[in-house]
């Protein structure tokens, strides 16, 4: 029985003197935080979406105190939440352009040409490896909702096989972008603009051969630019948005109705066209002026 007790007498002991020794250690080699990462962890909205390029609100948190980055940005927060963090880190609020989804495909099954059904696992990627899925376009959306998956704020749903963004849901925190597996979501600037809703590298007819709206490169939105804001690159027709003045030419003269107007946007009302009574009034003999 004594020996039952010296024991535990022993291994209490032990025990007392390693907590000791920890907290010791934990004393010595502790390292202190700025108080202003709990600060700014306050104001975070805490999805931990990755949107801001760090893994978490607490990594976000970081890098605002230690660099005080003048770009530093929060997605879901917006300008509030960056304007609150400004008066934590005592920074000047520089103005960020809110950034929403845009999938540059308009190709849904009503649209686009099918070949075969797919019956495999409904992922995207795996029907991408598989044969490209059921669309016979090798470039445009899957329609197994990858991205709406992946999405935490329901700001996408897949309707006819494609996948259509709530703009006012949408936080761009770019978890659709790193989940399709054919780079057709892009970030753009919210509001006003024009976009090229295709993302084929095809051409003519075999662009038409598999999809009813997809471009085929005719380069007349190119050519009818009074801007010079489109262009060709890597065989995609690509709008500067910067150089954009959303006149909406470009709309109109789209053969195939591959490029749209967003948030009122649209292709300018048609000229006018010349009848005999107005041909006969501008015609004039030399010397004379039309009145």
């Amino acid at each position: 029985m004594g020996g039952v007790i010296l024991a535990a007498l022993f291994l209490g002991a032990l025990g007392a003197l390693l907590a000791a020794l920890l907290i010791v250690v934990s004393k010595r080699f502790a390292v202190e935080e700025d108080p202003r990462m709990a600060q700014v962890g306050e104001v975070l909205p805490q999805y931990n979406c990755g949107g801001c390029g760090f893994p978490g609100c607490a990594g976000f948190a970081r890098h605002m105190v230690e660099t005080r980055d003048p770009d530093g940005f929060c997605p879901p927060g917006g300008m509030a939440t960056k304007g609150k963090i400004a008066s934590i880190l005592g920074m000047e609020v520089k103005d960020s352009v809110p950034l929403t989804a845009q999938v540059r495909c308009r190709g849904s099954n009503s649209l686009a040409t099918r070949e075969g059904l797919y019956v495999g696992v409904q992922d995207c990627l795996a029907a991408d490896l598989v044969l490209g899925g059921d669309k016979v376009c090798p470039f445009g959306c899957l329609g197994l909702g990858s991205c709406s998956k992946a999405c935490q704020f329901d700001a996408i749903r897949m309707v006819d096989g494609l996948a259509i963004i709530n703009e006012d849901k949408c936080v761009s925190c770019k978890k659709c972008v790193v989940a399709c597996p054919r780079g057709i979501i892009a970030m753009l600037p919210k509001g006003q603009r024009v976009v090229v809703d295709c993302n084929s590298k095809d051409r003519g007819v075999t662009v038409k051969a598999y999809c009813k709206v997809g471009c085929y490169t005719c380069l007349l939105c190119v050519k009818k630019c009074p801007e010079k804001a489109i262009s060709l690159v890597n065989e995609l027709i690509v709008i500067d948005q910067d150089k954009c003045t959303r006149c909406g030419i470009c709309i109109g003269v789209c053969p195939q109705k591959t490029i749209n107007g967003y948030h009122g946007v649209e292709a300018p009302p048609p000229e006018p066209k010349a009848t005999a009574a107005t041909t006969a009034n501008l015609q004039v003999t030399p010397g004379e002026v039309n009145p």
